[in-house]
């Protein structure tokens, strides 16, 4: 029997135990508690005794080594066995270089982080059939495995782990960048993480820049895209914590498009969406220039170089599903091709030069018969081999192009004139401009003029004009390459944006200059260089 002294001695002992099994480790954020010992067991096998199934949060140390008990195929205790305790990597395959958990030999103080870290411990068991090891929970929230082997007797076991999320750290947004065509809507958010980006149950609170792009309701974190442009969201967690993402509001369409760098024509949505590759393989010192049919379900395209190896241009005609496919190569008689057109009675015409002995010398522009001979139909004096420097209407009555002097083909300045194929009166439009483009309904005429800054002479600010002459307006200072588009509403035109700092397009709204830039991607992920579009 205990006395009174007795008993209380007993229950201040009592309470101490308790209050070291209830200690996290060291170096936590905020430690639930110790893990759970598991009963020792006669049958055979390798068996977690103490110091598993602890449920703390990331860098935690446990007070309480993980301590195995090995026995014999007979049972008995096995002594002076080799056991390896050996750290799993963490389930999510996107952080494999994080370590879910640590090992250390039971000699070290502290394990992980500033201390010794390892993957595999060996140790051998004692007269009790124990071997231990030291673990620290790594940086990955979830579950941590340490694997227990003991190869001579083939015996292997697990010790699972619980790792919490730390601290509240920061926040990051669930989308980095995004782009939404007018009237579509997205569910933008955010996820609370502690400094290893581990995700946290806390809500951020969602909140939308200036600007009437976009409207946000906060009940269901759902935007709707309103307007072209581009709007910041930003994303609060705490006092200091704070991420952002933008959202580009882009007008709905489908273009054809010209990587450079792949040699690849490409149909592309303007949200980026729906990439498909048409053809591969065309480049072109003038540049591709991929155009849409009247029916928009044939595009035209010109392939070739005139400089390496003086290889002749030649002209695809190929269906956007990309067969079927007509091919006019140098056999027909091309030299060099500045621009195409397929009318909506299915009459190819061509805008270039031909090699000796075809019709019309010099640059002009050709009607191509279905047996694919050619038809000179008007000379263009003072065109040269330059750089997207003519384009055709629809309807293949005038041909907007850059000439210049007769007895200086080479040099500025270069004059923007509309012939008019019937009568082959010609009217200037700009002294100095490059790259012009006809609307959709033949009523006027976009292109760029030149910034003496840049040093190729034909990137430039766009400027539309009626093809009369009249009504000339600059679209902003925004420095576009050569290839332009019309919507074909007539409500905007787009081109690559060359001084922007992403490689992107750039679409303008005609009536207030309202624009946004457009970014797309690759199959592989990196960002697409495209240039020369033509708008569905």
């Amino acid at each position: 029997m205990y006395g009174r002294a007795g008993k209380q001695q007993l229950f201040k002992s009592a309470c101490l135990a308790l209050l070291v099994a209830a200690c996290g480790g060291g170096g936590g954020d905020a430690p639930t508690g110790p893990g759970q010992n598991q009963s020792s067991s006669n049958a055979p096998g390798v068996h977690a005794v103490l110091g598993a199934g602890v449920t703390d949060t990331i860098d935690a140390q446990p007070l309480q080594a993980p301590v195995v008990e090995v026995r014999g195929p007979g049972g008995q205790l096995a002594t002076g066995a080799v056991v390896r305790f050996e750290a799993q990597p963490p389930a999510d395959t996107t952080r494999r270089k994080d370590a879910a958990i640590f090992v250390c030999p039971l000699s070290v103080q502290t394990c992980g982080l500033a201390g010794l870290a390892l993957q595999l411990v060996v140790d051998t068991t004692d007269a009790q059939g124990h071997a231990r090891a030291v673990v620290r929970l790594g940086r990955v929230a979830g579950r941590a495995v340490v694997r227990v082997t003991v190869p001579e007797l083939a015996l292997e076991d697990s010790a699972i782990f619980t790792v919490l999320p730390g601290a509240p750290a920061g926040v990051h947004a669930l989308i980095a960048d995004t782009a939404l065509t007018i009237g579509a809507t997205a569910k933008l958010g955010a996820t609370v993480v502690d400094r290893y980006g581990n995700h946290r149950p806390e809500p951020a609170v969602v909140t939308v820049g200036s600007g009437n792009s976009l409207t946000f309701d906060a009940t269901t974190g759902v935007v709707t895209a309103r307007d072209i442009g581009t709007q910041w969201v930003i994303m609060h967690a705490l006092t200091s914590a704070v991420d952002s993402t933008t959202v580009r509001v882009v007008p709905s369409g489908r273009l054809v498009v010209w990587s450079s760098d792949e040699s690849a024509v490409r149909l592309v949505n303007l949200d980026g969406s729906a990439t498909k590759t048409v053809l591969t393989a065309v480049a072109s010192d003038l540049g591709a220039f991929p155009r849409f049919d009247a029916t928009r379900k044939l595009i035209t395209v010109h392939d070739g170089s005139t400089r390496t190896g003086g290889v002749p241009n030649s002209v695809i005609v190929v269906d956007t599903s990309g067969s079927p496919r007509r091919d006019l190569g140098p056999d027909v008689g091309f030299a060099t091709v500045i621009a195409t057109r397929q009318l909506a009675d299915g009459t190819l015409l061509v805008v270039g030069s031909t090699v000796a002995g075809a019709p019309c010398a010099g640059f002009a522009l050709f009607r191509v018969a279905a047996d694919n001979s050619l038809t000179c139909v008007v000379a263009l004096p003072g065109l040269g081999a330059q750089y997207g420097a003519a384009d055709i209407s629809h309807d293949g009555t005038r041909v907007a192009y850059v000439g210049s002097d007769a007895s200086n083909p080479s040099a500025p300045p270069f004059e923007l004139r509309v012939l008019d194929v019937a009568t082959g009166v010609t009217t200037v439009l700009e002294s100095i401009a490059s790259v012009p483009r006809w609307s959709s309904r033949d009523d006027q005429v976009a292109y760029l003029v030149p910034n003496p800054r840049v040093v190729n002479g034909i990137d430039g600010a766009a400027v539309i004009m009626n093809a009369d002459g009249t009504g000339r307006r600059a679209l902003g200072t925004f420095v576009l390459s050569p290839g332009l588009a019309w919507s074909p509403d007539g409500t905007y035109i787009v081109g690559r944006d060359h001084a922007s700092s992403d490689v992107a397009m750039r679409v303008i709204r005609i009536t207030d200059g309202a624009n946004v830039l457009l970014r797309f991607r690759t199959a592989a992920g990196a960002t697409a260089d495209y240039y020369q579009p033509d708008w569905r």
